[in-house]
């Protein structure tokens, strides 16, 4: 199933204009951090929908 796909990018697209909003600011630390945290929560959806599927 191709709809869990939107799911496990939506938090890198939110973490990119978190850190765009940061950097306009000055605020790289808070840039970094939002590009991180998106991450790490986008990878963790992506191990949990694979798993699913795969039951």
């Amino acid at each position: 199933m191709k709809k869990n796909d939107m799911t496990t990018g939506f938090p890198l697209v939110i973490g990119t204009v978190i850190a765009a909003a940061s950097i306009t600011q000055d605020n790289y630390v808070g840039a970094a951090f939002a590009i991180v945290a998106c991450a790490v929560i986008s990878l963790v959806l992506h191990v949990r929908s694979s798993r699913n599927q795969r039951r």
